[in-house]
């Protein structure tokens, strides 16, 4: 009878303590592996100003970057953050293979999306805006992009995109698989296309380096408006958690810091912050 409890009580010890199997771990959620592995697997796309990649030493930096070191400072648990690039055509199945516990360039909120993954709050919203030549004037409003025989560039998979799809039927459509945003726009320079549809902080900072040469049609007008924040899982936990961490950040004035570090102008975003 001793040997018989001795034994249950050995086996229970070693399953308390082994390894835990691959379905135990899945099961767990984002945030216990998190805790568990004291690693966070993070997708981004080169995103200026919200990801910045040092063309030398291949640093990362960027609104979000820091957003997600402030929140990994916090956590207080020696957690490192390995980052993995990949694509606004890619990310969603990076995140629903669990290749990726969160991907922090910036994305937008659409319905589409959310029919796959899900997100945390919004940060801010960003505007969709477009691109052209700045001696072109036909277009004042999102009808002017509805007329026939217009080429129109935009980012494989970026909310441009989609509005590009659903919205512009009679366009004839270049779509552009790449990470680099700003390619529609410099199709458009190239007399390729007519008019690049991008996210109004990219079109912002496109314009304002090419002073002369393009135009931003819809600065004080968008197209659309997205809440932007982090592409995740479908986990709770995980959500509740950053969620939380973001309102944080908020209330402490660590995102009105950063957004004084990289925002250079009023059209790029607008913030959410509460004011007191």
């Amino acid at each position: 009878m001793k040997k018989t409890i001795l034994g249950g009580l050995i086996l229970s010890l070693c399953l308390l303590f082994a390894p835990l199997s691959a379905d135990a771990q899945q099961q767990q959620s984002i945030l216990q592996n998190i805790q568990r592995t004291k690693t966070i697997n993070a997708g981004y796309i080169p995103y200026p100003p919200f990801v910045i990649v040092d063309p030398n030493t291949k640093k990362l930096s960027g609104y979000f970057i820091d957003m997600m070191n402030e929140i990994v400072a916090n956590m207080g648990q020696d957690i490192k953050i390995n980052y993995e690039e990949t694509t606004w055509g890619t990310m969603v199945v990076g995140v629903q293979s669990g290749k990726f516990d969160v991907v922090v360039s910036g994305i937008f909120s659409t319905i589409p999306r959310s029919m796959q993954v899900t997100f945390t709050r919004p940060v801010m919203l960003v505007g969709l805006s477009a691109v052209a030549r700045s001696d072109d004037t036909r277009f004042k409003t999102d009808e002017d992009l509805k007329k026939p025989g217009l080429t129109i560039a935009v980012t494989a998979g970026e909310v441009g995109h989609g509005y590009a799809k659903q919205f512009l039927p009679n366009a004839k459509l270049i779509v552009l698989d790449t990470p680099d945003i700003t390619r529609p726009m410099l199709e458009v320079l190239a007399g390729r296309a007519d008019v690049g549809i991008a996210d109004s902080m990219s079109v912002y900072n496109f314009v304002d380096a090419h002073k002369g040469k393009a135009a931003n049609v819809f600065a004080d007008r968008p197209l659309y408006l997205y809440g932007t924040g982090l592409l995740l899982p479908r986990d709770l936990q995980w959500k509740d958690f950053l969620d939380q961490a973001i309102d944080f950040l908020g209330y402490s004035k660590v995102l009105d810091r950063l957004e004084a570090k990289y925002k250079k102008g009023a059209a790029e975003w607008t913030s959410l912050k509460k004011n007191y």
